[in-house]
């Protein structure tokens, strides 16, 4: 969560500039969707406007909500409220939209964005387990907690086994000739793999049992906001907002390349996850019709499966901002450069609370000497 709260305090200007076109652009795409089928103009909100409004709002709003305006379109076209549903009525209604139809899709995809964007940290921090201090938030977090740390321990118990039964193959293959030769190369080769899967799942968790979270994608980005700079002591939260300000423009837009991808993933499962509950709502008294709402629950469980993947990304490129950039913020703040990590460490104990809070009192920094003036 710091992390990405970081990040969106960075970003949040760029956006407020390039909200001010957003309604421009709208009407410039409703305008141009006279002679193009509606589908056509579901698409074109995603990439005609992506310049004028931005690729982060094109990609990570207007594309989950055309999904879900599309999706809403096909269940109220089918008459599914009120009669058996009919797949050839709800397929109709986007032939027979016409301009008037297709605008309305059109600006209601975008309105839908429009309104779910600010919205996007809270999604990010639902789906990372912050569910809020009732009771019963309480005890689903603790219960999904420690089915994590289960999880953690139980595949570290394998790993240790795994290690066992590898040590004794290869006791085994110094003897061994001809088939049982490549049979125990084959078991071996299993083995390695067995274990390194598991050391890559165990990695995606913090090391610190107490800084586990309810969540998978909860977990992988609590590893990385408790390991990015802090061999530097640097904290993510406290110096992201600086960093984005110095750091070189190819890193910046490596590090938001990633952001927006996992932004996408998270708006998409939230809204998967919306079109899911509201199909049941439509669709629950039909029987087996039910069975559709397993398209947009599909597509919920493979987007947070892919914002898993793109949150272990976005920690990477954080790590790379930090890393390469420190200096330059050093070099900014008009710091002494540190001649070690000790001194880094040590410099840095005292800069992250100014940085976090902005408070100076027992602030003690040195500065470097001004240049010489001609």
């Amino acid at each position: 969560m710091a992390m990405t709260k970081g990040l969106l305090i960075a970003r949040s200007a760029a956006e407020r500039r390039s909200g001010r076109v957003a309604c421009t652009s709208a009407s410039n795409a409703v305008i141009g969707s006279a002679h193009r089928s509606p589908m056509a103009d579901l698409a074109q909100i995603a990439s005609g406007t992506r310049e004028s409004i931005g690729r982060y709002f094109s990609l990570v709003s207007a594309v989950p909500s055309a999904f879900l305006v599309a999706w809403t379109t096909l269940l109220v076209g089918s008459g599914a409220w009120s009669r058996t549903p009919d797949v050839g009525a709800a397929l109709g209604v986007f032939a027979k939209a016409g301009i008037g139809g297709t605008a309305g899709l059109v600006l209601a995809a975008i309105g839908l964005g429009v309104v779910l964007h600010p919205m996007q940290f809270a999604f990010v921090q639902f789906l990372e387990g912050y569910w809020g201090a009732t009771p019963v938030a309480r005890e689903a977090r603790r219960r999904r907690t420690c089915a994590h740390w289960d999880r953690v321990h139980s595949l570290q118990a394998e790993r240790a086994a795994l290690g066992r039964q590898l040590k004794a193959k290869r006791a085994q293959l110094a003897g061994a000739e001809g088939v049982a030769h490549r049979l125990l190369v084959a078991e071996i080769a299993e083995l390695l793999s067995a274990r390194r899967e598991i050391a890559r799942t165990v990695q995606s968790y913090p090391d610190s049992r107490e800084a586990f979270m309810p969540t998978r994608l909860g977990n992988v980005l609590r590893r990385f906001e408790w390991s990015v700079g802090a061999g530097y002591g640097i904290e993510p939260i406290a110096t992201t907002p600086y960093l984005m300000s110095i750091s070189a423009p190819s890193d910046v837009e490596y590090l938001d390349d990633q952001r927006s991808q996992l932004d996408l993933a998270v708006r998409m499962t939230v809204i998967s996850l919306l079109a899911t509950a509201l199909g049941g709502v439509f669709l629950g008294r039909h029987g087996m019709w039910l069975l559709v709402v397993l398209v947009p629950y599909t597509a919920g469980y493979l987007s947070y499966r892919g914002a898993v993947v793109a949150a272990s990304e976005y920690g990477r490129a954080l790590g790379v901002l930090v890393t390469l950039n420190r200096f330059a913020l050093y070099e900014r703040l008009q710091l002494e450069r540190p001649k070690d990590t000790v001194a880094e460490l040590q410099q840095n104990e005292t800069l992250r609370h100014y940085l976090r809070h902005g408070a100076t009192e027992g602030l003690v920094l040195t500065y470097r000497d001004p240049p010489p003036s001609d």
